[in-house]
Order: C-alpha cells, then structure tokens, then sequence
C-alpha cells in the first residue's frame, strides 16, 4: 500500500485512543526512504484515511493499494 505521496506504508492497524478507550483512526509505518529502513516514520489517519498532522498525503482504504 502506498500513500497520494507515493510512500510506502510498512503496515497499517486500527489506532486506539487510551483516553477514550476506543479504537478510531488508522495508524501506521511509513518507508519515508525506499530502502533505508532507519528513515521509517509512524503517522495516523482518520477513518476516512485522510492524513493527521503530517504531510506523507492520505491513503486508500478502499483499494487496499
């Protein structure tokens, strides 16, 4: 799976929020430099896959691409 950026994403699971308790949103691993593992990042999404607070673009989650 690759970012609107074109990053690719390591792996991708539901975000839980220890303050409410709940899972809401997407978290995930980010390849922020093709094939040096010691730049990956972590970022988050919303349910509907739009970016939160960082500029690695948003991700499909329809496709799964």
């Amino acid at each position: 799976m690759k970012t609107t950026k074109d990053i690719k994403v390591i792996y991708l699971q539901k975000a839980y929020r220890p303050k409410t308790g709940v899972y809401q949103g997407w978290t995930g691993k980010l390849r922020v430099v093709a094939g040096d593992p010691f730049h990956d990042d972590y970022a988050n999404w919303d349910e509907q896959g739009q970016a939160i607070d960082h500029e690695y673009g948003d991700i499909n989650l329809k496709d799964g691409e």
